[in-house]
């Protein structure tokens, strides 16, 4: 047996075995992704609203959360415009200087705030797009903007009565 295992051992160092133990490494790259995806608009706290019955000479008011998201990395603006409101009968409330607006940040303490630039503010609801906030370049990385529009209707004393629409439209853009 002794000559067996001497044997063994003189045809391991002559074919370049070695006895002695190695650590064994063995490494595999595992390639990982991810897709993030894309967040680029706002929601409202309410999507319509009635002003309800307004007497001539008199105002109403409403208040519209608006809670914006970017993840782009750049810099966006709110925009805002509306028509005049209209009747049936084409009879119109103008909205210089009867329809106007107002915004700021949310109000809620405990939550998020705006840090951009409110560049309308208590002016008239213009009749054609028209940026009213400016984010900065933090809010185009934030996932929650909170911002609040004032809306202040004025019905004019001599205003024909009726039912009178328009549509307010809210633009998020770069």
């Amino acid at each position: 047996m002794k000559k067996a295992l001497s044997m063994m051992l003189a045809v391991a160092v002559v074919f370049g075995f070695s006895v002695a133990a190695y650590a064994a490494d063995f490494t595999v790259n595992v390639p990982l992704s991810v897709a993030i995806s894309e967040m680029f608009g706002f929601t409202l706290d309410k999507y319509s609203h009635d002003f309800g019955l307004v007497n001539a000479g008199a105002g109403a008011e409403t208040n519209i959360g608006i809670f914006c998201r970017s993840n782009h990395g750049v810099v966006w603006y709110m925009a805002i415009y509306a028509d005049e409101f209209e009747n049936a009968a084409g009879d119109t409330i103008d909205s210089n200087p009867n329809f106007w607006m107002a915004a700021w940040t949310y109000a809620d303490p405990a939550s998020e705030e705006a840090d951009g630039t409110f560049v309308l503010d208590d002016d008239p609801v213009p009749t054609v797009e028209s940026d009213f906030y400016q984010s900065t370049i933090a809010e185009g990385s934030d996932a929650f903007i909170p911002l609040t529009l004032g809306l202040y209707l004025s019905v004019p004393m001599s205003q024909p009565s009726g039912y009178y629409t328009t549509n307010l439209v809210l633009t998020m853009h770069e």
